[in-house]
């Protein structure tokens, strides 16, 4: 069955919190008069916020690189490679099988792999197969000169990121698939940034259907099944920071302090990544939504030294029956309420909002908004409504450029998604980088579509394997293959009764096509070739087409 989560619902564990807690029975009104309480000036310690990136960082592929490291590219070739081997020693193949026409990726290869699937997230179409198609109307030659589709799809299918270690399918070894990658980018995008005072946090749901254990389901979300990420980031740029992906009980085993509810531990989790990061940093101020807020949660966040402002579902433990029911039955109207350093304020808007924080007061500020019909009018809203709207949405900012130019297929693999999901972070948190660091040096950056279209063709450089790319230029491994000079064996064909010669066929002209029936075992293509003179050029010369 598959955990559902709702934001109106209350956290189930909420009876397990820590019975010292205070209870919080004093709540006085403070609606009209609220003196600021005082608080830990913000600091970052000895590190400077925002990007923190090396000098010579100025194209979008430097940036990007920061993530994918070489050691990371070589690590998923050693592993694509070898996953591929066994899986291919282990099948009963046939004679017309792709597998026969496997060749280890390289890193050159994987490089360009990863430009290909960046650029299909900015040229959305229904099926990947079409990115091939020669049709006039759907005619994309990029994909089709930088690999051919048999090719592609052979390194889509064999990807893999860690070695299977075991054939044990419970869910602790399952997620080793892929979480050794996550943890590695994470530690890259801890390095490289420093966040401001203001971060959120918030979760983003990768899209999935299939039987796993984790799944998630919330009907009121637009993404209703998938896997929940919890990620932290800067409020300001949207930068991702720091995510914990929820893998069911194992994710909950591992969160701190057993003693509070999930949805605090969550918070109080990602804060921990945040310090051990940087120990020396104080006074944040932490944005959530009413699914994380609680009172307990705001406690123990004073006593780290840092703030939580968020709206707040009434029926949670602690909260007083003064603002479950408040007196604000007219448009604009608040009333707030004050147990110490938590502040409890209702607003009534289109309907009620009610937020805590243990920063703001009850103060508020006339604004004027826009009417359809009236022009503008002025309304009074509470400065604590209106910090919050502000520095809320650091997730939905990375959640909107992710799907402006999104790679997100259907896949029967759950941690192919997330790969693919967390491939799409990297190019965000990339382009975050460039622009934060040349508005620092008063330079006007690029728009985030030009950025990934400029990403795209430095990942693919000069790559070329596809089937239109130059005619007669075979790939480097072919070329290597056939002119290694070792024994190649030539056979006679029994499955199919003739091949093109490769030397001497050309179908292009008229008469051209010459046929043979025999081929080179040896080499991987297996390609047909006359006996004697044909197989002699085709083993011995870089340019053997006559």
């Amino acid at each position: 069955m598959p955990v559902k989560f709702g934001d109106s619902e209350t956290e189930e564990n909420d009876e397990n919190e820590n019975s010292n807690i205070n209870e919080f029975t004093t709540w006085r009104d403070v609606t009209y008069t609220d003196q600021p309480q005082s608080k830990t000036n913000f600091s970052t310690g000895s590190k400077t916020v925002g990007p923190n990136v090396p000098l010579n960082c100025t194209e979008p592929i430097d940036f990007f690189r920061l993530f994918f490291t070489d050691t990371l590219l070589e690590k998923i070739v050693l592993e694509t490679n070898k996953y591929a081997q066994n899986r291919i020693a282990a099948q009963r193949l046939s004679a017309r099988s792709t597998w026969n026409k496997w060749l280890d990726v390289t890193k050159e290869e994987i490089t360009a792999f990863l430009g290909v699937v960046l650029n299909m997230g900015t040229i959305p179409i229904p099926s990947m197969k079409y990115y091939w198609t020669k049709d006039y109307v759907g005619n994309i030659p990029f994909f089709r000169d930088t690999f051919r589709k048999e090719r592609f799809f052979q390194i889509l299918w064999m990807l893999h990121l860690n070695e299977n270690v075991s054939t044990n399918r419970n869910v602790s070894t399952r997620i080793q698939k892929v979480s050794n990658f996550l943890d590695y980018i994470v530690d890259k995008f801890q390095a490289y940034f420093t966040p401001d005072r203001e971060i959120s946090i918030d979760e983003s749901v990768v899209k999935f259907k299939g039987k796993i254990s984790f799944i998630t389901y919330n009907p009121k979300k637009p993404t209703k099944w998938g896997i929940r990420i919890y990620v932290l980031s800067d409020a300001h740029t949207g930068y991702t920071y720091a995510m914990l992906p929820y893998y069911g009980s194992v994710t909950t085993d591992i969160l701190i302090r057993p003693d509070l509810p999930v949805s605090s531990r969550i918070v109080l989790q990602l804060y921990h990544t945040l310090l051990t990061a940087n120990p020396e940093a104080k006074g944040y101020h932490i944005f959530t939504d009413r699914y994380f807020t609680g009172i307990p949660l705001a406690q123990e966040l004073l006593k780290l030294s840092c703030y939580l402002t968020g709206t707040i579902n009434t029926n949670r433990k602690y909260v007083p029956a003064v603002i479950k029911k408040p007196a604000v039955t007219k448009n604009n109207t608040v009333a707030a309420y004050r147990s110490g350093d938590i502040l409890l304020l209702a607003w009534k808007d289109k309907r009620i909002v009610t937020i805590l924080s243990n920063y703001d007061t009850s103060g508020t500020t006339i604004i004027e908004r826009r009417k359809k019909q009236a022009g503008t009018v002025n309304i009074i809203k509470p400065n604590v409504i209106i910090n919050y709207n502000m520095n809320m949405g650091g997730v939905d900012k990375a959640d909107q450029l992710a799907s402006s130019h999104c790679f997100m297929r259907k896949s029967c693999k759950w941690w192919r998604k997330l790969f693919f999901w967390e491939l799409e972070v990297c190019a965000i948190n990339s382009y975050i980088l460039y622009k934060v660091s040349a508005r620092r040096e008063n330079r006007t950056p690029m728009s985030h579509f030009i950025f990934v279209r400029k990403l795209v063709a430095q990942l693919v450089g000069d790559f070329r394997d596809g089937a239109d790319s130059k005619p007669g230029r075979p790939s480097t491994s072919v070329q290597e293959e056939r002119l290694n000079g070792k024994l190649h064996i030539l056979r006679h064909c029994e499955n199919v009764k003739s091949k093109d010669c490769s030397v001497c066929s050309n179908r292009k002209i008229k008469g051209g096509r010459h046929q043979t029936n025999y081929f080179c075992d040896t080499c991987t293509r297996k390609p047909g070739l006359h006996v004697g003179e044909c197989f002699k050029k085709y083993h011995t010369k870089e340019n053997y087409k006559t």
